[in-house]
């Protein structure tokens, strides 16, 4: 994923995967895949339908290179740090 990190003064994996598992837990995903592509990663999980059985449903999404540097930057905001 080196397109990512093009232009950013200071990143790697470790802040990547921190950025994601924070919308992973925001949105209740479980059993979590992550592939990364050459337009940025696919995040697919299991989601609570909200039914009475406790249903779950499979979300996939693509997180394009723009997508995930623009979830870093707010990350880093939360933070306090500088990207």
């Amino acid at each position: 994923m080196q397109k990512l990190f093009q232009g950013m003064l200071k990143t790697d994996y470790q802040d990547v995967l921190r950025t994601i598992g924070h919308y992973v837990d925001e949105h209740g995903f479980t059993e979590v895949r992550i592939i990364e592509t050459e337009d940025g990663l696919i995040l697919q999980g299991k989601s609570s339908t909200g039914g009475p059985r406790g249903e779950k449903k499979t979300e996939t999404y693509l997180l394009t290179l723009q997508d995930v540097r623009d979830m870093m930057r707010e990350a880093y905001t939360r933070r306090g740090t500088r990207l």
